[in-house]
């Protein structure tokens, strides 16, 4: 086994973008405070690196098991990836698979025991969506709930007890990270293919209906209004051009490259959701900074 199968198999660009929800968790549920129990103080306790850490554990393992999930499928159309090539065994992605879910897990319940129960929902999810429901028409609502999760699990890292409710902002941005995971998961289902002209245009329109949300948020929330529109605008502008090769020519090519982007800007989608739950503004901008990483390693390993 090698670096680069390794690295390819965990999907390693995509770490950066888990990792950054872990970070938007932490802020949210820090600086809602009271309202969604009792919030440590502020700053960058150990706790929440060792989430940064585990959230970075869970996706691989994700991204691997998603491989051996689909090791008859690749062997067919991408023959090439890590399992199929031969590079890396079935037996090995298993153990990795297994013990990055294990190491996560342990990261957690040291860092903090109500999170590992929550990083504990999200690994059953990360199972579900890849051996359950991946191929069946609940396949991107569960790939979304595994972000969700992974969002929350970061919340949760500032909790000293098990909230009573959660705030609507809380839930906006849960909503807002599931429904942008959920639709890039519906595009990318048919990426070795290519998508045909019905289903970019639904994909097209579900995320208009996600731009739009959050441009009417923009415009009427209280907190943070005018970065949270600049934010919003910067992800519309991002993604103009590959949403406009996608609406002309959802080929492989170009539906390969919307996935990849997408995924590359989950850092932004937190963090708008950290500028609409009102985290001081040099935490939520500091977010993008998730995206940079991820740039530089995709040029040599695939996000998808």
């Amino acid at each position: 086994m090698n670096a680069k199968a390794l690295l390819s198999l965990v999907r390693i660009p995509t770490i950066f973008s888990s990792m950054s929800n872990a970070y938007a968790g932490y802020w949210i549920a820090t600086t809602l405070g009271g309202a969604a129990g009792v919030a440590l103080p502020g700053g960058f306790p150990p706790r929440l690196f060792a989430g940064i850490a585990a959230a970075g554990l869970f996706i691989m393992a994700g991204m691997a098991l998603n491989d051996v999930a689909d090791k008859d499928v690749d062997a067919r159309e991408r023959p090439e990836r890590p399992i199929p090539s031969g590079a890396i065994s079935l037996a090995t992605a298993w153990a990795l698979s297994l013990g990055m879910m294990a190491l996560g897990l342990a990261l957690l319940a040291a860092a903090h025991p109500l999170s590992a129960c929550v990083g504990l929902a999200l690994c059953a999810a990360i199972f579900a969506y890849n051996f359950l429901l991946k191929g069946g028409p609940l396949g991107p609502a569960a790939m979304g709930l595994c972000r969700a999760l992974n969002l929350l699990t970061g919340m949760s890292l500032a909790w000293n007890g098990v909230p009573s409710a959660l705030p609507r902002t809380a839930w906006l941005a849960l909503f807002s990270l599931w429904a942008y995971i959920a639709l890039v998961t519906y595009l990318a289902r048919d990426e070795v293919g290519g998508n045909s002209q019905r289903r970019a245009k639904l994909y097209l329109g579900g995320l208009g209906v996600w731009f739009g949300g959050w441009a009417v948020t923009a415009i009427v929330w209280y907190r943070a209004e005018h970065l949270l529109a600049l934010a919003w605008l910067a992800l519309a502008l991002l993604l103009r051009s590959p949403l406009k090769n996608l609406a002309t020519d959802p080929s492989p090519k170009h539906t390969g490259k919307m996935v990849g982007m997408m995924l590359r800007f989950v850092p932004l989608v937190d963090v708008l959701g950290m500028l609409a739950n009102g985290v001081p503004w040099p935490h939520a901008v500091a977010g993008v900074l998730w995206i940079l990483p991820a740039y530089v390693v995709a040029r040599w390993f695939y996000s998808t």
